[in-house]
């Protein structure tokens, strides 16, 4: 079973994570990139490395891992974007398998992945579907989103769609979703009226992918209104599409009847 868990350190990091790092202007990006690449190599991963080429490491004096620039690779006529990252992410983890290696260990810089920013939606759309990657137990990635090169609002939606997070302090949103099964995700925190967005964005997302979305909810501490409305309102803007919400407790269920919303025009159900 996976859990939302903040690490203070990518030190602790295990196969299956998926962590977002809001890299701040003290950070040391090269640095950590090296100290990352070298846990890898004591662990007996293979490592790929996303990002600009002063993130180059050596260990003992050689080239370790892989190196992709998606600049640069633009620059060489590939058609290269987050698609192509999810893509590269699966093939060299089934590679890494194949080759004995543990797992794949995956830091991806994503202001170069987006040198222009991206919206929410390409955020939220990107990020769950390279959670889903990850229940295979094949690949631990750390998404790097430097503050400089995104929207708040953007950053905002980055750490709702990640189960890890990298730090000791909390960052907006305080609810997080990420892959439970298939078509499963996990709800955690508080969805409340400054989340509610963020929260509608994944959504989105999810029912545009899903006929049926279930919402494991054991780990959502409130759902405010704001943050019903938004369900409702992604479930109902999507013809043929349904929202379950599974293991709500007592007090989400009196709130959803008191709002009205336990009726059959509406396609979100609350399991027994």
């Amino acid at each position: 079973m996976r859990n939302s868990r903040a690490v203070p350190t990518l030190d602790p990091v295990e196969v299956g994570d998926h962590v977002c790092w809001l890299v701040g202007p003290d950070d040391d990006f090269t640095t950590t990139a090296r100290a990352f690449a070298a846990d890898g190599a004591l662990f007996g991963d293979k490592v790929l490395l996303i990002g600009a080429p002063d993130t180059r490491w050596s260990l003992g004096g050689a080239p370790q891992g892989l190196v992709l620039d998606p600049v640069a690779e633009r620059v060489g006529g590939a058609a290269w974007d987050p698609a192509a990252m999810l893509e590269t992410v699966r093939r060299e983890a089934d590679a890494a398998s194949r080759q004995g290696f543990r797992a794949l260990r995956v830091l991806a810089r994503m202001d170069r992945v987006w040198p222009g920013g991206a919206s929410p939606r390409e955020i939220a759309q990107h990020e769950l579907g390279l959670d889903g990657l990850l229940l295979a137990g094949s690949a631990v990635v750390v998404c790097a989103y430097h503050h400089v090169g995104f929207h708040p609002t953007a950053l905002e939606q980055a750490v709702g769609v990640h189960p890890h997070q990298l730090g000791t302090h909390a960052e907006m949103p305080d609810f997080r979703m990420y892959s439970a099964g298939t078509d499963s995700w996990s709800v955690s925190g508080v969805v409340d009226f400054e989340g509610a967005g963020a929260f509608r964005t994944a959504l989105d997302e999810l029912v545009a992918r899903c006929a049926t979305v279930r919402l494991r909810c054991e780990d959502l501490e409130l759902m405010d209104a704001a943050g019903m409305r938004a369900l409702v309102d992604a479930a109902r803007e999507s013809p043929g599409r349904r929202i379950v919400i599974e293991n709500a407790d007592e007090t989400f269920r009196r709130c959803w009847s008191l709002l009205g919303y336990d009726v059959p025009q509406i396609p979100v159900e609350l399991a027994p």
